[in-house]
């Protein structure tokens, strides 16, 4: 995909990792050894929200059915049963409806996500610079929900 264009300009380490994953032969794989770095999940979690939420809101469900058949084809896995209503609920609770993805395994959530992200990078894949403002919107989203809640700001009062 040649993405090493773009890999200096990713704001933090997880988003140049996932930039790096995103340009191998098997993207899906690359980001799913990812899985030992708390801070490039939180990223690839963003990611996918990102990615999901500029891909289908709007859309209708049927469309978000195609696709989930689509990229299980591509990836030879089966196109129908469980892992199919698992990846359909994961990406309708990006979009608005979370309480369907509330049942799916937090590993089963990553691999979910790592084959999603990952098919950013299908052919003819998404332009480096979109791919580039995909994971900057993310590393946005996990500096501004990731500040300290805790924080005092102003003088305290004794």
């Amino acid at each position: 995909m040649g993405q090493t264009g773009t890999l200096d300009k990713a704001a933090t380490a997880a988003g140049r990792l996932i930039l790096e994953a995103l340009g191998e032969e098997r993207p899906a794989r690359s980001l799913s050894r990812l899985i030992d770095s708390p801070r490039a999940v939180r990223l690839l979690r963003e990611l996918f929200t990102v990615a999901v939420r500029r891909s289908f809101v709007g859309r209708e469900s049927r469309d978000v059915t195609r696709y989930v058949r689509d990229l299980l084809d591509y990836q030879s896995l089966p196109a129908a049963g469980e892992l199919a209503r698992e990846t359909e609920a994961m990406i309708r609770g990006a979009i608005g409806e979370p309480e369907l993805a509330h049942g799916v395994p937090e590993l089963r959530r990553f691999e979910l996500i790592c084959h999603v992200v990952g098919d950013l990078a299908r052919p003819p894949g998404v332009p480096p610079a979109e791919l580039f403002a995909l994971v900057d919107q993310a590393e946005q989203r996990v500096a501004r929900f990731d500040r300290p809640r805790n924080r005092v700001v102003g003088r305290r009062a004794m």
